[in-house]
């Protein structure tokens, strides 16, 4: 039974024993019907969506990723007013990483761990005047790893876990009340096999709101990592082979 049906029942009882009560019979409806509307709980993931955009294919994938593995992937933040800002990852630890920039003001996007378990911290820091949306793009220059949604299973071979974007938000700050709205982008797929639509390139998040200095987002995003080509090899062996081959003739 609702708040409001057993306020209405228990004022109804009184008023028999005590017939003038219409004012306070008014008050206690008015309360009860306060106290029965839903309540925002605070930031939350409003929409989700996969696109599957360019397809891009890799040779192979490996379950792991961490921040220092991400080094070289490309942030873009940036505002509906055309202001935006693109920095690339480095590494700062064993198994952690980070991006920053200070364009509208200074940010921090990081990662301290292996990306399943370990989620990404995003902090506005001093004199940030307001980011509308954060993109990660995990093959910017070249193929580093794809972000691992957590369907299809089994999924894309050597892929495994995953992360649920409705669940990703697991703790924030937001000065303005903002939600977000998650979007993966560019479907991956190994070899000439067809994606299966659970591991894309890029990640974006959308702000409803400015996120402003103060704020912070913690949000689950597991990737996987690619596994090159042996082309880098190959090509080692080639260039000392022609090296040889000019000393001889030198």
């Amino acid at each position: 039974m609702g708040i409001s049906m057993i306020a209405k029942r228990m004022v109804l009882k009184a008023c028999v024993l005590k017939p003038v009560c219409t004012l306070r019979y008014g008050m206690v409806l008015l309360a009860a019907a306060i106290l029965s509307q839903p309540v925002h709980a605070g930031p939350m993931v409003l929409n989700v969506v996969e696109d599957p955009g360019n397809l891009q294919n890799v040779p192979a994938m490996a379950n792991n990723m961490d921040g220092a593995l991400m080094a070289g992937a490309r942030v873009q933040v940036g505002t509906w007013g055309g202001i935006f800002e693109n920095v690339h990852w480095v590494a700062d630890g064993p198994n952690s990483g980070h991006a920053a920039g200070n364009a509208m003001g200074d940010w921090r996007l990081s990662l301290g761990g292996d990306s399943w378990g370990t989620a990404l911290f995003l902090e506005g820091l001093a004199g940030l005047n307001g980011i509308d949306y954060v993109t990660i793009d995990l093959m910017p220059d070249h193929q580093i790893a794809a972000f691992d949604d957590m369907s299809p299973d089994p999924g894309t071979p050597g892929t495994q876990g995953g992360s649920d974007p409705w669940d990703g938000l697991i703790g924030s700050n937001s000065a303005l009340g903002w939600d977000i709205d998650v979007t993966y982008q560019d479907a991956v797929a190994v070899g000439s096999n067809s994606p299966e639509h659970d591991i894309y390139r890029l990640l974006r998040i959308e702000f409803s709101q400015p996120f402003v200095a103060g704020d912070y987002l913690y949000f689950l995003a597991d990737s996987d990592a690619v596994i090159p080509e042996p082309a880098t090899g190959a090509l080692l062996g080639l260039g000392l082979l022609a090296l040889q081959r000019r000393n001889r003739r030198v």
